[in-house]
């Protein structure tokens, strides 16, 4: 095979910036609040399907939901926010990373800002960090963990549960998920089977 036919592989992992550069160029522009809940259901999603982060940057816990903070500072006072305003590198995203961000794109297309801070703001880990006794930011970093749990459940959640999240389709899952009680009827249908 030429070297010309090889696929270029990157060359390290990607970072937060990497994303948000790649849907920035993909989707022509966000608001702040879309290109930081992307940014998180990006990376939520990559926990849950992939069993792996899909990058290293931490989230936190804002008033306004998750935010990454070494993204948001790049874009801070900014409405609108333009591929020019993040200084990422989308050649450091692999071919499943990309189709990991386009399936999340895709989930969530047509969503404000406002209807992506409700809907973070519905589902955990979010609300267990941010401090509502004060009403102020707590600014505490959402565990990785924490994160793979809750999206992990969403991604084994009936269809009914599953739309209302907008839980992205993804082409080729590693994984298969099953809700108990289809697991049970297909424990029962191979009993009767042999």
């Amino acid at each position: 095979m030429a070297t010309q036919d090889m696929p270029i592989k990157p060359i390290r992992k990607p970072c937060a910036a990497d994303v948000a550069k790649y849907m920035l160029v993909k989707k022509g522009s966000l608001t702040g609040y879309q290109l930081e809940k992307l940014l998180y259901y990006c990376q939520a999603w990559s926990l849950a399907v992939n069993k792996k982060s899909l990058f290293d940057d931490e989230i936190r816990a804002f008033e306004n939901g998750p935010v990454v903070p070494s993204v948001s500072y790049q874009h801070q006072g900014r409405m609108t926010v333009m591929p020019s305003h993040i200084s990422g590198d989308i050649n450091a995203l692999s071919d499943s990373d990309i189709s990991l961000i386009d399936a999340v794109l895709d989930a969530y297309d047509g969503l404000s800002g406002d209807d992506l801070v409700e809907l973070s703001h519905s589902e955990d880990p979010w609300p267990t960090y941010w401090n509502h006794r004060t009403g102020r930011s707590s600014a505490a970093i959402i565990p990785i963990d924490a994160i793979q749990a809750y999206y992990s459940k969403l991604l084994a959640a009936d269809d009914y549960v599953k739309a209302a999240h907008h839980v992205p389709v993804f082409d080729h899952p590693k994984n298969m998920y099953v809700s108990s009680a289809d697991f049970d009827w297909l424990v029962d249908y191979l009993e009767t089977e042999e």
